[in-house]
């Protein structure tokens, strides 16, 4: 009898265990991977892949151990069937009491705060909020299998990792701040904070704006009282720009611009589905809205790599992680400081507006109403010009030059923030937090 039992347990030992065919595409994918990289690391073609994940066909040796390996590895790192977080810890609405606070770590891949550029427009897409809402739990999430329909009121989540689910997230922002949205295999999926992954049904820019503020959920809770909620960011990566009909890069006169010309196919698109755009236009940091209904915003903020929006010199080199990487990061920053809004500077600017916003509601009249008012010691509601000198070239403030004119070094600016840095001391490294102050005066000038 024995030896029947060692025969048993050598025949399972020689047969390495692989996971369901579903379960092999969401590791793949949650970690970011390509069908074309796992090909090519376990020197198939990229078919055989595709057989595998669907069920066609089942990994052969030596193939198949080495499969295994990696779908163990990856299953360690993105564990089936466990709650996923909305997004990470939210800065709360008000600094009334002390917090615990986080530890700080710096990344390879974490952007550094460095711009010098404006502020977005947006003054024409909100009417003042004055009351606060109180963020309830969310419903625990887990992996569906079935794809949403386009008129569904919440999207299925085709995978998640395994990670604590935050206490308090407001329900309206549930799958987290943002999402990048990539095209694989014709599958167009929208990557999110956490590791989960949507199916997008949008066939066209407009689409995917109505999407994501019906269905996807995304955005953050206002930080402060008088504030506003924070728009869903949708990332489009360069896949996703062909699917929507957008060009991979700008040509040189629209980055100079930083925007695509009026009569562009998509814009029209946006003006017939009565969507607008703020006088920034259709540029990498484009932001579609409609007015607002009374305090119900309806913005979506686009970023757009491929054009530059992800700046070497603030971002490292986000721009050119897979979607996954890209949604952790973004999301990271997200959760520490605010949801990315153009460069480190711009955001800056817009998380000093975003703390202390530029209006309030005043004290009732005798008629028992309120209006809104300036907020003492905030940034305005006007927009300050820069200085001609810091102006970047195609900046209205320099529409009276000649049109081929160069500017020489006594017309610009070209100093950085990081060229006055250091680094970081041995004493300061064994200090236990680190408080920066910024003061957004871009230099002075």
């Amino acid at each position: 009898m024995s030896e029947l039992f060692d025969a048993v347990d050598a025949l399972i030992a020689g047969q390495s265990l692989l996971p369901p065919p579903a379960e092999r595409a969401r590791l793949r994918k949650a970690h970011g991977l390509s069908q074309d990289q796992v090909a090519q690391a376990l020197e198939v073609r990229r078919p055989t892949v595709v057989s595998w994940e669907s069920g066609k066909t089942e990994p052969r040796s030596p193939q198949r151990d080495a499969y295994a390996r990696l779908l163990d590895k990856l299953a360690e790192l993105y564990p089936a069937n466990t709650p996923v977080p909305a997004q990470d810890t939210a800065v709360p609405e008000t600094f009334a009491g002390p917090s615990a606070p986080v530890p700080r770590e710096a990344e390879p891949g974490e952007p550094r705060p460095l711009s010098t550029g404006p502020a977005p427009d947006a003054a024409a897409m909100t009417t003042e909020q004055n009351t606060s809402q109180r963020p309830a739990p969310a419903p625990s999430r887990t992996a569906a299998a079935t794809r949403p329909s386009s008129t569904s009121r919440r999207p299925a989540a085709k995978k998640a990792t395994a990670k604590p689910v935050a206490a308090a997230v407001d329900p309206r922002f549930a799958i987290g701040p943002l999402a990048v949205v990539d095209v694989e295999d014709g599958q167009v999926s929208a990557y999110c904070v956490g590791g989960l992954v949507l199916d997008v049904p949008a066939k066209s820019i407009p689409a995917l704006v109505d999407w994501t503020l019906s269905e996807a959920m995304l955005g953050a809770p206002k930080l402060s009282g008088p504030g506003k909620d924070a728009d869903p960011l949708i990332v489009l990566t360069e896949a996703a720009c062909e699917r929507y009909g957008l060009p991979l890069h700008l040509t040189e006169e629209e980055r100079l611009s930083g925007r695509l010309p009026e009569g562009h196919k998509v814009i029209k698109q946006l003006a017939r589905a009565n969507w607008k755009l703020t006088k920034r236009g259709f540029g990498p940091w484009a932001r579609i809205y409609r007015p607002a209904q009374g305090s119900d915003r309806m913005c979506v903020q686009l970023c757009i790599p491929g054009w530059d929006a992800l700046d070497t010199r603030h971002w490292a080199d986000a721009g050119q992680l897979p979607p996954a990487e890209l949604a952790r990061l973004l999301g990271t920053y997200a959760s520490r400081v605010m949801t990315p809004r153009g460069s480190t500077a711009v955001t800056g600017l817009e998380l000093l507006t975003a703390l202390h916003p530029p209006t309030r509601a005043s004290e009732p009249d005798e008629n028992g109403k309120r209006h809104s008012e300036h907020n003492p010691g905030s940034l305005g509601k006007d927009p300050v010009d820069c200085a001609p000198c810091e102006a970047p070239d195609g900046h209205p403030l320099l529409a009276d030059l000649p049109r081929f004119h160069r500017r020489t070094p006594a017309e610009v600016l070209l100093e950085e923030a990081y060229d006055w840095s250091r680094p970081i001391t041995d004493e300061e490294c064994l200090k236990r937090y680190l408080v920066g102050i910024d003061v957004n005066m871009a230099f002075a000038a």
